[in-house]
């Protein structure tokens, strides 16, 4: 694994029909996995995506690069109080009718909706919880409700749908890890990677590794998801840095395991990455082909720390990327036209089964009117291709422009 990335569209963001298009654009872009949030309705609009996303692929020729089989599908759980897991509140009764209400602009998904002064509110599916508002309240009424995603929320039946999960922790919360790790016993059989997403701390290297021997031996592949700025969604050069400080902190010393950057990650991290020399150009497609579930090490002994692993000493190179604000941010806008594109082809979500998580299949109902042109026909000039272009040209700065998702080239006479 060098060239692993993947796309974050928010633990905590439940808009299903965003979700929808940002998969199907990010499928067709080539990244490996999508993390949504651990919602049954928002895996339902997921795989819609992922389903989309194939149908168009079949369309689009060498403008696909949609993975074999699909990229993984991930949820997000929280062993305890984490920003990522909250959604903004507030009484708009109580904000001063003379307000100039900065909350309102400064949501970068439009949650926040005013009808009339001291009318409106959070729409909350809208909400992933990224505290701008917060910050810019001149008088405090806003505050973050944090909540716990519940793994009982999937059943068996549902659980098909996952390939893999993702745990939010912080250092010291070696508890509260145990319990909901214990309470992912009927998903273990499920899944095909596990992933931990963990903020820096002066105590992290030992916590990750009491982690490792709580789950070891896990029989999947281990991510490390170094999360260096939680959230910030902050788009400057400066933002990259605590991640990539993290992940190198990881795999010098951290347990046995995939380091993956996440949080601050933005268009400088890949640069900066090659730059210090931490960027493996094997293909994605070695991430889990080359991994056996009886090399994985076997938990530490007593006694034993991280500097006697001879694994974890010979990692030099993080093994993919992960995006989330910035990602999202460079398609959003498009995201509304894209839908108008396609709609005589992909036709509407059916609502009520996406409410009870049922994947609907592809709802392909209208016949397109027959004058009208596709827009996979003339990306040059539609929201499609401007999607499709801004979310690759992310995607291929680990998986190279002339490169498709198993590695040959384009150009490649013996696929």
């Amino acid at each position: 694994m060098g060239q692993w990335v993947k796309l974050i569209c928010g633990a905590s963001y439940q808009d299903m029909p965003t979700v929808r298009r940002l998969v199907m654009l990010y499928a067709l872009a080539g990244v490996d996995c999508i993390d949504v949030a651990a919602d049954r309705a928002v895996v339902a609009a997921a795989r819609q995506g992922l389903e989309d996303a194939q149908w168009l692929s079949n369309y689009l020729g060498n403008r696909s690069y949609l993975i074999p089989d699909f990229p993984w599908l991930m949820v997000s759980l929280n062993d305890s109080e984490d920003p990522h897991f909250r959604k903004a509140d507030f009484d708009a009764a109580r904000c001063p009718a003379e307000c100039d209400r900065p909350c309102e602009p400064i949501c970068p998904t439009a949650a926040i909706q005013f009808q009339s002064p001291q009318v409106g509110g959070v729409t909350t599916d809208l909400c992933y919880g990224c505290g701008r508002c917060i910050a810019v309240c001149p008088v405090g009424n806003i505050e973050a409700r944090p909540y716990l995603a519940s793994p009982e929320a999937f059943s068996t039946g549902h659980l098909a749908q996952i390939d893999a999960v993702e745990i939010h922790t912080q250092t010291g919360h070696q508890a509260q890890f145990d319990q909901l790790w214990q309470r992912l016993q009927p998903w273990r059989a499920h899944l095909k990677l596990v992933s931990i997403s963990c903020p820096d701390h002066d105590q992290v290297v030992p916590y990750l590794w009491d982690l490792y021997n709580t789950m070891a031996p896990l029989g999947v592949p281990l991510i490390w998801q170094t999360d260096g700025r939680p959230m910030s969604g902050d788009l400057g050069k400066g933002t990259t840095h605590a991640t990539i400080r993290l992940a190198k902190k990881i795999l010098e010393v951290g347990p046995p395991g995939y380091v993956q950057p996440a949080g601050g990650t933005n268009g400088y991290t890949v640069d900066k990455l090659i730059a210090l020399g931490l960027v493996n150009k094997a293909s994605s497609a070695a991430l889990l082909d080359d991994v056996q579930p009886d090399q994985l090490p076997a938990p530490q002994p007593a006694g034993v720390t991280h500097h006697d692993s001879a694994l974890a000493r010979a990692r030099t190179n993080i093994s993919g990327i992960a995006y989330g604000s910035y990602g999202r941010s460079q398609v959003l806008p498009l995201l509304d036209a894209i839908d108008q594109e396609l709609q005589p082809w992909l036709g509407k979500d059916f609502p009520d089964q996406l409410a009870q998580g049922q994947n609907t299949s592809l709802p392909y109902l209208k016949s397109p009117p027959s004058a009208a042109r596709p827009p996979w026909q003339r990306l040059e000039d539609t929201a499609l291709g401007q999607g499709l272009t801004l979310a690759r040209q992310i995607v291929a700065q680990l998986k190279p422009e002339g490169q498709t998702p198993n590695g040959q080239t384009l150009d490649d006479p013996n696929p």
